[in-house]
């Protein structure tokens, strides 16, 4: 199975050990790319099994690195850690199934076996990325 998806801006970045899920900037690109993600799985499952995902993005570097926006998008399609505190307050707006404690589209990220990200210089006004996950069969 495969699904694709485009998004304005950037994607959510991981920093180290401080979470995504507790920082404005953050909860604004997650709650983006989780709904981009439901979307675009429609009523399907979540397969399991060996994952692929491609990023293409558009960001000037100043942006961010590449590498913390996949993690970012990786650890995004997840369901928050229980532990993780969460204000619901932020989430309102978003659909059930884009809920922090929800899996959007990916189950578990120890499932990937390939990465391909590319970026390409964009002024600030033009930040975009598409994703891509393929499920093998």
């Amino acid at each position: 199975m495969r699904i694709a998806f485009s998004v304005t801006g950037v994607p959510p970045k991981k920093d180290g050990a401080n979470s995504m899920w507790r920082k404005g900037p953050e909860v604004v690109r997650l709650k983006t790319l989780r709904a981009a993600a439901l979307e675009a799985l429609g009523s399907r499952d979540i397969p399991v099994g060996s994952v692929r995902l491609t990023l293409t993005l558009w960001a000037d570097r100043r942006a961010g690195d590449l590498d913390n926006f996949i993690t970012g998008i990786y650890d995004g399609l997840m369901a928050a850690h229980a532990g993780t505190p969460i204000d619901d307050s932020l989430w309102a707006d978003v659909p059930a199934g884009a809920q922090p404690g929800r899996q959007v589209a990916l189950q578990d990220d120890s499932w990937v076996s390939s990465i391909t990200a590319e970026r390409f210089a964009s002024d600030l006004t033009g930040q975009r990325y598409e994703v891509t996950i393929e499920w093998a069969e």
